[in-house]
């Protein structure tokens, strides 16, 4: 009998875990497809495609921060970040994009380090790890979180000699707070859940969710 050092068959591939379709580099669909399997990045990134045609341009990520309560400079300043940290590796092409677009499809070859591992490296919601990574910072019980707890959840997923994660992880937690806003200071559980896939941005916007 051979022991193995982990449950190897959590790790098995299930037949409705989306495929690549050439290769792990590869994404599950190439944009939001209307009642296709999409990833949970694919639809958190996806509100901000306004034409749905799986490019998401700097005015594009604009627009859908002021959709949701952001402040004209944050909004710039969020733009300007997103889209010059993640346009070259999303974009597919050799030389970076001149127009610093995002591609839907590839928006998994953007996942950072030192992040919480809530998205695997398909860009799939890892239910399980949200669970224990939210459990191991939050307090009795474990409903909310507040930002003090968050700034610790931030030093515990640090990675050595990544400051490019570090930067990111920060970035999208203050972005994350600043959104959510909480009158008591602490959030929801499931509005943070809801960011994952994006639902949360419709809520805010007032817009439809596709479907």
């Amino acid at each position: 009998m051979t022991l193995l050092p982990f449950d190897f068959h959590i790790y098995q591939t299930s037949s409705s875990m989306p495929r690549p379709k050439d290769g792990p580099s590869s994404a599950p669909s190439s944009g939001y497809k209307s009642g296709a399997e999409n990833t949970a990045l694919q639809k958190h990134v996806t509100f901000f495609d306004r034409d749905m045609d799986g490019i998401i341009w700097p005015l594009d990520t604009f627009v859908g921060f002021r959709s949701i309560g952001f402040g004209i400079f944050l909004s710039t300043v969020a733009a300007l970040i997103i889209h010059a940290g993640f346009s070259w590796v999303t974009f597919g092409t050799l030389l970076p994009d001149p127009f610093f677009r995002l591609k839907v499809e590839n928006m998994h070859r953007g996942k950072h380090g030192s992040d919480s591992e809530s998205y695997n490296h398909l860009g799939e919601f890892n239910t399980q790890h949200f669970d224990y990574i939210f459990n191991l910072y939050s307090s009795e019980p474990h409903t909310h979180l507040t930002f003090q707890e968050g700034v610790r959840m931030l030093h515990g997923n640090r990675n050595p000699y990544d400051p490019f994660g570090w930067f990111a992880a920060a970035f999208e937690w203050l972005a994350t707070y600043l959104m959510l806003w909480p009158a008591d200071g602490r959030m929801k559980k499931e509005d943070i859940r809801s960011v994952y896939n994006g639902s949360i941005f419709y809520k805010l916007s007032g817009r439809k969710m596709p479907s």
